[in-house]
């Protein structure tokens, strides 16, 4: 499916609503995976794998909590866009964090670049550099579920990999239609009244 960017970004905020998400959260899942998909990387995806994961999960169980040790975490594995905002949240008053089970940690990625200049993430057999040019990338990025993920500031990437491309992306169309089918779970249903309301004549005959 080739759509805009920002066709990308509203289906993505519709889909997250529709996954129970408050809309305030699910504009920041938007924007997270219009930015990923512009940098040519599988935002689309991540977000489809968070809501079909996590799907009728109360947020409360899927952000972080704190804890006596480094590491935050949850009594499960947690959402991306829940712990992105959290890191927005808490600017630059850390120097680094240390993650327990995240879903799609990709979907970080964004909401870090808001808190730090120049960041580097580690998760599994991937590690993701950022500079004001893109991002330099390494390993694979299609976690579903990362055990661990580090976040540290750092210096900016002496190569990138990736850059801002703007234009269309093409979003598989399997993906496209599955988060389609989390927005349609926003809309109301069409009562009788609307649909005689609706076009054409109804069960009226003008003629």
């Amino acid at each position: 499916m080739i759509v805009s960017l920002n066709e990308a970004e509203v289906m993505a905020t519709k889909a997250a609503w529709g996954a129970g998400r408050p809309w305030g959260l699910a504009q920041d899942a938007g924007r997270a995976m219009s930015t990923l998909e512009a940098m040519r990387l599988p935002g689309a995806a991540s977000l489809l794998d968070v809501l079909v994961a996590t799907d009728g999960v109360p947020c409360e169980k899927l952000r972080p909590v704190s804890t006596q040790s480094e590491w935050w975490q949850a009594d499960r594995a947690m959402c991306p866009v829940l712990v992105g905002t959290f890191i927005s949240d808490l600017g630059a008053q850390s120097e680094e964090l240390k993650l327990r089970q995240v879903h799609a940690p990709l979907l970080l990625v964004p909401f870090c670049l808001m808190a730090f200049d120049n960041v580097v993430f580690n998760w599994s057999k991937c590690t993701i550099r950022s500079s004001d040019e893109g991002f330099f990338v390494r390993g694979a990025l299609n976690a579903k579920v990362a055990e661990q993920v580090s976040i540290d500031k750092s210096e900016p990437a002496e190569e990138v990999t990736h850059r801002w491309q703007p234009g269309a992306v093409d979003i598989a169309d399997e993906i496209w239609e599955a988060l389609s089918a989390f927005a349609h779970r926003t809309y109301v249903p069409a009562s009788e009244a609307s649909r005689l309301k609706g076009a054409g004549a109804g069960l009226t005959d003008n003629d």
